[in-house]
């Protein structure tokens, strides 16, 4: 039994210490090759086509900018002589006069000013009254600019769209 392994162990070394032929190798080789299989090589996708679309031609919007002249016919533009622009609550004193004064009021109920701007003088004033003609309340709102950041004292009605005291 002894020998029978040995004989096996001198077998298998002399087997592994045996250089193979480089036609053997070139052989090997070649077999290895033909037996990959081939990847294919990355193409790039098909397409689309481009579809022809809808394209609407483009709205043209004018735009047309109007300054409002004082229109002396209206009564809402009926021109303010008196108006005192040194304090606020002058100015809010006076359209109240003001708008009690005109054809369709019966009374005024009081006059709320808004600021236009936080840090300016000039503001926004809602003079609400009562109606002759059906006894509800409305407004008659104006904006009234203060000599200030170039601006000049001056009073527009928006109800009218007119200036009462253009600027000057």
């Amino acid at each position: 039994m002894k020998r029978l392994s040995l004989l096996i162990v001198v077998l298998a070394l002399s087997a592994c210490s045996s250089k193979p032929s480089e036609s053997a190798i070139q052989t090997v080789i070649a077999q290895t090759q033909a037996s990959w299989t081939l990847i294919p090589t990355q193409t790039p996708f098909p397409t689309n086509t481009p579809q022809p679309t809808y394209t609407p031609n483009p709205t043209i919007v004018k735009i047309i900018i109007q300054t409002p002249t004082s229109n002396f016919t209206d009564s809402a533009c009926k021109p303010i002589t008196n108006m005192n622009y040194s304090d606020n609550s002058k100015v809010a004193i006076l359209l109240q006069a003001y708008v009690s004064q005109l054809p369709d009021v019966q009374s005024v109920s009081f006059v709320i000013p808004e600021k236009l701007y936080s840090n300016t003088l000039s503001q926004l004033y809602h003079v609400t009254y009562i109606s002759r003609t059906d006894g509800k309340v409305y407004s008659k709102r104006f904006i009234v600019y203060m000599k200030e950041f170039g601006w000049k004292n001056a009073v527009f009605s928006i109800d009218g769209q007119c200036w009462i005291d253009p600027p000057h």
